[in-house]
């Protein structure tokens, strides 16, 4: 094993658990969201403790379920007692369908370790179209000269998202201030970006936030496509602040001036302090496909949500759907922001192990999903700027959304037919056996339909879920839009899990012509 494949390196790993204090355990099984039969594939298996912090080891051994549609799974698993992740190769789905790992501790202590494990569940599919894919678009590191206590250096970061969290995908997205402080860094996040991204197994991206203050822009992350780009920077006293009064427009110019493909997405547009409201004459399709509609501070797809702002939400009209009726064309994400460097974790805030926990924030974080044909930079960062995404709190939940022959993140210019009926069309399976999910549709950002389901078969099968609109779309089309004159409708919809989870799915557009 090289340095570059061991989990964490020593020194690295001795850093953060300085950090905090270790307690629990917590068993991740990560499977391949999307198979074809008979498809090799691997089981990833990692152990944390609830500060999201590796072990020293793990003595306890696993019992696997017997799986009738996974063949090559062995009946017991025992971890390295050096090492608190493994891996389980040469399975294989024998049919189509879902299938999932169940594993049960065969010596866990009453320490609050479940007494079953769950992988995510996989969708077996001959010839897929495309392949799912997870990950996390907004890491903190130590280079972001915020939450010093327990922000950890970008190898960290990346080492953990593809080691522990098996993610598929990341990037560092430190803020411009920090990284202006010491010129160095941004090379260091470049050299980052290169080492790691390994093409068919883990995706890095060269990335930065970019604060502006309220009326300005707000806060924006801008991701690249090739990572030796430069930063952003004005050598202004402003710009060392959280508020610079710099139009997204200069950022934009800036940006161009690179020569690299990019794009850059707002996120916590609702906050109280400093929001971007969408009756501003600043957006652009091209420039930023999509918006962070959680986080761990939060939710900004509507004002009231289960998901209230850290610090408060605003009363302008700041949030995911107002950006819908004003005619901005956004699909979704989600990200961590944690400013914790625990990609893809569960966790609270890494805090002082003997002070009181720090209220802000959630201990879901965010993933982005991205249906693309290959997990390389260019196949991602050209799904995301298409819109073939969706977002998840933390499980890793397969979603599709369709109307007629348009699918999530699309438009479609209607027909005779669907300008007086529409079909619009959810496949799903939830994650960590959850047995119940709340589903609504969202017309012109407003609440349309739900449905209701219960049953252990969310969690075992592809499940289907069939909303009908039947209103004319002459008479419900949005008009005159500040960002998009023509007649339009809008639809997308929201997946809220009986364990306090939710997805959303990115909008459909149907056109009038």
């Amino acid at each position: 094993m090289t340095d570059s494949d061991s989990v964490i390196p020593k020194p690295l790993l001795e850093e953060a658990r300085a950090v905090a204090l270790l307690t629990g355990h917590r068993i991740q099984i990560v499977i391949p969201s999307i198979l074809q039969p008979d498809e090799p594939f691997s089981a990833r298996i990692s152990v944390v403790q609830r500060d999201g912090l590796p072990p020293t080891c793990f003595p306890h051994t696993l019992q696997f379920e017997s799986m009738p549609n996974v063949a090559g799974l062995p009946s017991r698993y025992a971890f390295d007692p050096a090492s608190p992740v493994g891996e389980i190769q040469g399975l294989t789905a024998r049919k189509a369908g879902v299938v999932r790992i169940v594993a049960s501790v065969e010596t866990a202590p009453n320490r609050g370790v479940p007494t079953l494990v769950f992988s995510n569940p996989a969708w077996v599919l001959p010839d897929p179209p495309a392949r799912l894919y997870w990950g996390d678009l907004h890491i903190h590191t130590h280079f972001s000269n915020c939450s010093s206590w327990r922000c950890l250096d970008p190898e960290w970061a990346y080492r953990y998202a593809r080691n522990v969290s098996f993610l598929d995908f990341a990037a560092a997205a430190d803020h411009l201030r920090g990284i202006a402080s010491n010129p160095a860094r941004w090379t260091r996040l470049q050299e980052m970006a290169r080492r790691f991204n390994q093409p068919g197994r883990f995706v890095a991206f060269l990335a930065f936030e970019s604060s502006h203050a309220q009326g300005f822009g707000g806060d924006n992350n801008a991701y690249f496509l090739h990572d030796d780009a430069s930063f952003f920077w004005l050598d202004r006293d402003d710009m060392r602040g959280i508020a610079p009064a710099v139009p997204l427009e200069t950022l934009w110019s800036a940006m161009k001036a690179n020569g690299s493909p990019f794009f850059t997405v707002p996120h916590h547009t609702g906050r109280a302090a400093k929001f971007r409201a969408w009756n501003e004459p600043r957006y652009d399709p091209l420039r930023e496909p999509l918006f962070e509609i959680f986080s761990s501070w939060g939710s900004s797809e509507m004002r009231w949500s289960r998901y209230p702002i850290s610090g408060g939400n605003n009363d302008a009209p700041s949030y995911f759907v107002d950006a819908l009726k004003a005619g901005a064309r956004f699909g979704v994400v989600a990200s961590s922001d944690d400013h914790a460097t625990l990609p893809g974790a569960i966790h609270a805030f890494r805090v002082n192990p003997f002070g009181p926990v720090w209220p802000q924030g959630s201990a879901h974080k965010g993933l982005a999903a991205v249906w693309a044909p290959a997990l390389t930079r260019g196949s991602l960062f050209d799904a995301l700027r298409h819109r073939s995404t969706f977002a998840t709190t933390h499980y890793r939940t397969p979603l599709e959304l369709q109307i007629g022959d348009a699918r999530m993140g699309e438009e479609l210019t209607t027909d005779d037919a669907l300008r007086h009926r529409r079909t619009i069309r959810l496949r799903f399976t939830l994650d960590n056996n959850i047995p119940a999910a709340t589903l609504t549709l969202v017309r012109n950002g407003e609440p349309f339909a739900r449905q209701n389901f219960r049953g252990a078969a969310l969690a075992e099968s592809i499940c289907e879920a069939v909303f009908e609109d039947t209103d004319d779309l002459e008479t419900i089309a949005l008009r005159n839009t500040p960002y998009h004159p023509d007649p339009f409708v809008v639809y997308y919809l929201r997946l809220e899990d009986a364990h306090g989870g939710t997805a959303w799915s990115s909008p459909i557009w149907l056109d009038l012509p």
